[in-house]
Formats: structure tokens, sequence, C-alpha cells
């Protein structure tokens, strides 16, 4: 197994992979999604389009734009996703505050038009509250926000951008509303390496975070902390 430089053994990167891959800037503007609008005040700090391959084939891409705009307590994110996976569609809105935590989200999951799936997320002090809708009932759960908690929707690869912005120290804890969980993850920091993106080589910093169970989501940034590559454990 590798080491991580504060000396833990990392398990080994499994057989089969779903990975994205940064290739191209969004080829729509997304910050009118869900009704948002950008002001004179906003900054886009990532947007791109990421192409999903699972065993290196592709299987679809998710389109997201990621904005900075001043909010009542600081700067706050506002993080607006597509995304097409064969017949299925997903949309998703995220707003966090400064540190990447979780004040607001949407989601919805559908296939030919028809609603699948929709999520409500909403922050208040401490606490971070979900609704799931589907087409046979809906389920409410609360979760404890504390320091290091940023959400992490299943599938949403975009939203690792906040990853490395919550971590506090070596941890990272992670909410993810659509399987109902909430985990603390170790995050390890694997330095500078190259990789290759839309054919250039690229130097990159490599996080990698495992769950207790030892599963390994790897995540490769570039020097402003927008995502290149993200690659975990295929769920099939």
């Amino acid at each position: 197994p590798r080491h991580d430089p504060a000396g833990f053994s990392l398990p080994s990167l499994a057989t089969i992979r779903m990975s994205v891959v940064r290739v191209l800037a969004a080829a729509v503007p997304l910050v009118t999604g869900f009704g948002a609008v950008a002001s004179a005040q906003s900054a886009v700090v990532d947007e791109a389009t990421l192409i999903v391959t699972r065993n290196g084939a592709p299987i679809g891409r998710e389109s997201f734009t990621i904005i900075r705009a001043p909010g009542p307590g600081g700067q706050v994110f506002r993080a607006v996703g597509i995304r097409g996976l064969g017949e299925e569609s997903m949309s998703s809105i995220l707003a966090t505050d400064s540190s990447g935590a979780p004040v607001s989200y949407e989601f919805r999951l559908t296939r030919g038009g028809e609603v699948l799936q929709h999520v409500q997320g909403r922050g208040r002090p401490d606490r971070f509250s979900v609704l799931v809708q589907t087409k046979t009932g809906e389920a409410a759960r609360e979760y404890v926000l504390k320091p290091g908690a940023v959400l992490l929707d299943d599938d949403v690869f975009h939203q690792f951008f906040f990853v490395a912005r919550a971590a506090v120290g070596s941890e990272v804890t992670i909410i993810s509303p659509r399987t109902a969980r909430q985990e603390r993850l170790r995050l390890a920091e694997l330095g500078n390496e190259p990789i290759e993106v839309r054919g250039q080589r690229l130097s990159a910093r490599h996080l990698a975070m495992i769950d207790s169970s030892g599963m390994r989501r790897d995540l490769w940034l570039d020097s402003l902390g927008r995502i290149l590559k993200v690659s975990i454990p295929d769920k099939s």
C-alpha cells in the first residue's frame, strides 16, 4: 500500500473505477438555472464540463458553474450543475458559506421529462435539514453541521470543489442527502503530481479521501483549487 506524507497507509486504488476529467468550459451559462442571478459583484471561480467515464469509456457529461458573491456574513458560493447520463438527467444548485458548509440545496433527477427524485435542503445555525421526495413518498432528515462539513451528493462530481476548502486538518465530514449518510473521512494530502488534461500535462494537487471502510476517492486540483480530475470506486 501507498503511504501519505503523514505516514498513514493508504488503501489501493480499486480496479473498476468511475472517473471524471475536466475537458472544456461550460457550453452554456448555468448561473441562470433555478432562478439564480449573477450580480455585478459576483465572480465565477470555476466553470467547466467534466467527462464521466467508467473503466475508461465515456458514459456522460456534467457541466457546472461555481460563483463567489458577497453575502450577509461574508463571501458565499453558489454551484449550479447539470448532467446527462443515458436517459437520466440531473440538475443541482448548492449554496455554501465561505468555508464550504451547505446553506441550501436543490436537486432533481428526471427521466424522459418525469421527475423521479426531488431534494431540498435548508440550513440554520449548526443544522442542515433535508427533504427527499420520490414517486413513492418522502423522507426528512436533519444533520448536525460541525466545522469541516461539506455536502457531497452521490454522482454530483463538481461538488468536490468544496472538499479542500471545508476540510479541518486531515478530516472532512460528508453529508450525502440522497442516501441519508453523514460520515467523517480522512483527507490525505499526497502532494503535487503531473496529470494529463485535454492533451496537456499539468501539475495537480492530489488529495485522497478515505472512509471508515477503506473506500478511497481521489481528487486532483489545479493551483486555484479548480477540479481537474476525480476518481472513485465504481458502485455497480
